[in-house]
This record gives structure tokens, sequence and C-alpha cells, in this order.
């Protein structure tokens, strides 16, 4: 968690200062990450406790009602899309190698990227360093590996590691011919440190990076309750790169933490969701049963001071009321439950316009125009986010070779054909009808390939070997005209009368 203190966040000389660019965000990453938790531990944020409420109804309320999570697989389904992906052929030989577990976590690079990816829809940016272990040395300060076997031994290599937005709490960059470049930047961390024998507790750290350096401070409080920076050394060290290893990966061309969360009206519709959900629930858990009334037993108050018999329903009592009573069972009309759950219905709706229900087929129908139109609208993001993927993996291979002394880092290419919609019926029943008359059976094969009506591993030549035999099979060799006239004539002397 990020620190709360006034005295934390607002004193420049301090490494917990926020910056302001930070603040402006602040509210929106918080309601984001709440609906991707599915508001675990905070439904009261979002669901207040009514005037008079009693405290047992409101707990009892808020337990009566799931959250039903719609933000998150919307943008694990969006991030999806964009998980296919080959790296280049220059790709360092070193990258190559750590692919598998690109992390030091045991996370290959394809599940790294796509963990990002959903963070990145999430937040709408996110950091991302390349790291590089120090130097192993002994109690003398005497370095430890002499030979590569050592250094392989030491799993000496780089590794990513990806930082949360909420955690980048201030920076300074400058930047020339528009290319940002940065002066320092400020990382909270926060590690489990033993206490006792087994115990163990969180500790907060800030890492300050600055070109060709990292050092780590944690807060001790002095007199007067301020608070002073003190330097770990063991945590600190240098990089040996003459910029900060860090590379800032966003959804969309805005300045560095500066992009908004893009999904965050789904996760407000997500929040309204569960409030009006909760609303219907309420209504039926308090009106789900006709309430009996009798009619004409109390005529005044002194019949209402001195109690009236208790009702008993059942197949073996009986009512007894005056002449001109009566009893019945009141019950609710419905039209508020049924307003709200119209309510619901377009608020799911709505939520699925802002998803991949159009992809998946959705509950709400849609005309061909709004799925064309939402398919075009939601490429065209991928697309773009599927660019800025890329270079953003470049921009982390450029770093991670400053290391290891490579050449080249090369880059990873996202596979587009994914971000493409299945072709229709209709369109794929045309190319069938095509295929063999008006075109080849190869080019037939590989428009249904494109349009994702084959697996997209389908062996093109095998298939064509497979329709070659079967169309060998089932041809038939028709007789020439000669052949025919030939067989009649024999068929009409075989039937001719014998003479007597």
């Amino acid at each position: 968690m990020n620190p709360s203190s006034p005295a934390l966040t607002k004193d420049p000389s301090l490494p917990s200062f926020l910056h302001p660019t930070y603040l402006d965000a602040a509210n929106e990453l918080q309601i984001v990450w709440d609906v991707w938790q599915e508001l675990k531990g905070c439904k009261g944020d979002y669901l207040s406790k009514e005037e008079e409420e009693p405290p047992l109804a409101y707990k009892n309320r808020l337990a009566r009602t799931q959250f039903d999570s719609r933000f998150k697989p919307a943008l694990k389904g969006h991030a999806g899309l964009l998980s296919e992906f080959v790296l280049s052929d220059d790709v360092a030989p070193s990258i190559a190698a750590a692919r598998d577990d690109i992390d030091l976590q045991g996370s290959s690079i394809e599940s790294f990227l796509t963990d990002q990816d959903e963070t990145v829809l999430r937040d709408g940016g996110m950091g991302i360093l390349v790291e590089h272990p120090p130097q192993p040395t002994d109690e003398n300060g005497n370095p430890l590996i002499q030979s590569a076997a050592d250094e392989q031994n030491y799993a000496l290599r780089p590794y990513l590691v990806a930082v949360d937005r909420r955690n980048i709490l201030n920076w300074s960059i400058i930047y020339e011919q528009g290319k940002p470049i940065i002066q320092r930047l400020t990382i909270q961390e926060s590690r489990l440190v033993a206490v006792d024998d087994y115990g163990v507790e969180t500790k907060t750290y800030y890492r300050v990076l600055t070109p060709g350096r990292f050092d780590v401070y944690e807060l001790v409080q002095i007199q007067g309750g301020k608070y002073q920076k003190v330097l770990v050394p063991e945590l600190s060290g240098a990089t040996g790169l003459e910029v900060v290893p860090f590379v800032w990966y966003s959804v969309s061309d805005s300045k560095w933490f500066e992009s908004q969360p893009p999904f965050l009206n789904l996760a407000q519709l997500n929040i309204e969701h569960y409030q009006k959900r909760s609303s219907l629930n309420e209504v039926i858990h308090k009106c789900n049963l006709p309430v009996p009334v009798r009619k004409g037993l109390i005529k005044n108050l002194a019949d209402l001071l001195k109690g009236v018999v208790k009702l008993i329903i059942g197949p073996n009592s009986v009512v007894d009321i005056p002449a001109d009573g009566d009893f019945f069972f009141a019950e609710p009309t419905g039209n508020a439950i049924n307003a709200t759950q119209t309510d619901i219905e377009k608020l799911e709706r709505s939520m699925d316009r802002m998803s991949l229900a159009f992809l998946t087929g959705g509950e709400a129908a849609k005309t061909a125009t709004e799925v064309v139109m939402d398919t075009a609208q939601t490429q065209c993001s991928l697309k773009n986010m599927a660019r800025r993927k890329e270079s953003t993996v470049q921009r982390l291979f450029a770093l991670w070779v400053q290391y290891t002394g490579e050449d080249q880092g090369g880059t990873i290419t996202v596979n587009e054909s994914i971000l493409q919609t299945p072709a229709s019926p209709q369109e794929v029943q045309t190319i069938l009808d095509a295929m063999g008359v008006k075109i080849s059976n190869q080019l037939g094969l590989q428009m249904l390939q494109e349009r994702k009506w084959l697996p997209p591993d389908t062996d093109i030549k095998e298939e064509l070997r497979q329709i070659g035999d079967l169309e060998a099979q089932n041809q038939t060799v028709l007789p020439t005209p000669d052949a025919i006239a030939a067989e009649a004539a024999r068929h009409a002397v075989q039937t001719l009368p014998v003479a007597a």
C-alpha cells in the first residue's frame, strides 16, 4: 500500500513524496483495482449504509449480494488476443536462452508479457525494469566469479521485473528531441523480513534509480514526529549503465505516467451493476412473501394497548374477525422489481458493448452494423496496442544487451491475424462454392484459414492431397457416343426373333 500520511507524501525531501501526476490518477486507479479484486474487503465503500439502517441488517445486506465480475474477464479476453507472438530472427542469444524464465521466477516471456498486458489494460500503464544481479563477493569484498563456469552457476544474467504503477511514486524526466530521459525515478517496495525465530513482517523501502546507480532507503521517525531517509547500503549499488533501465508500457501515446485507465467506464458500470443487484435482492428479500392483514380487529387505542390475540395461520386454524372486519394477504405489485430488473439488463448490455461480447456472441442481440462498428473499433485499439507492445519489448531488449554486451536485442512480432474476427457463414459458403470452379482449392483453403474457419496449424498441402484422393475415388468414367451406339446395336441383335 502507498503511504497515506501527509508527513510522508507531501514532504519533497523524502523519497515517499507523491508526484502531482500520481495524485491526479490515484482515485481512478483505486476504482479499477477494487473492481479487479471483485471488491474484496471494500464492498462497504461502494454500498453505503442507509440512514437508520441497523448494523446487523447492513452487514447481512452486504453479504447477500455477490459481485458479478464483468470487468476482469473482459480485460483478460483482450489481453489474450495479444498473447500470440514470435521472437524476431535477430533476437539476442542470451534472450532466446532465457525465454522460459525471463524474470528468474519461472515465467516464460509469453506468460510474463500477457500478465503485463492485463495490467496495462486495467491501469493504463505500468513499468518494467531490466535488472541484473550484483557481482557476488566474499567476506573481504573479493569477487567470487573467476571463470565462465562460475558465472553460469551464479546465473548472472539480466531479468525483467514488473512494476505496478501505484508503486512509482515520483520522477524527474527531461525530453530530448521528444524522447523521455529519466533523471530520477522512485519505486516503493514491500519486503518480508524475519522477526524472532518464526515471525515475519512487511517492511517498506524506497528504491531511487538514477543513471548508473540505484539507492535503497527506508524512513525512520525522529523527534517531533518527523521522518528522515536512511540509506540501506547492502541493497544499493551500481548498474553499470548510463541510463535508468526502466521502460514505461502504456496503451496510449500520452506522456509517461499520464495515461488514464482505458476501461474505467466499464469498471464504474460494474460497480453500478453490483449496487442495483443489491437493491433488487433487498426488495425481493423483503417482499418475497405476502403479508397477512386483519382489518377491523383494532378499533381504538385501548384495543391496541391491551393487545390482540396472536394470529396463527395454517390448515387447522381459524381467523376470528368482527362482522365489519376483513382478512386478506397484501402483496407487492412487482412494479419496482420489474423496473430495477430492466435497469440491470440495460447495464449488462452496456458492459457487453465495452467488452468482447461481440466476438464471443454476447447475450444481447445486435444488428450487423453494430457488430461491424464494434469489431472495427476494438480491432483498431488492439492493433495499436500490439504496435506499442512490440516497441516496448524492443526497448527492453535494447537495455538487456547493454548488460550482456551483445550487438542487438531484437524484438517480437505480434500475430495480427488473431485480432481478426471469424468470417460469417455466408462468406464461408461463398468461398466453398467457388472452390474448384472459380478459384483453386488451395486458394480457398488459404482464405478459410485466414478467416479462422480452419485451425491455424492446418497443413494446406495435406488437405489438398486428401481432396485429390477423394475426387479420384468418386470419379465415374462416362462412355463415349460410339460406345453407346455399339452397345445398343449389340443389344438389338440379341433380341431379334429366331426363324422357325
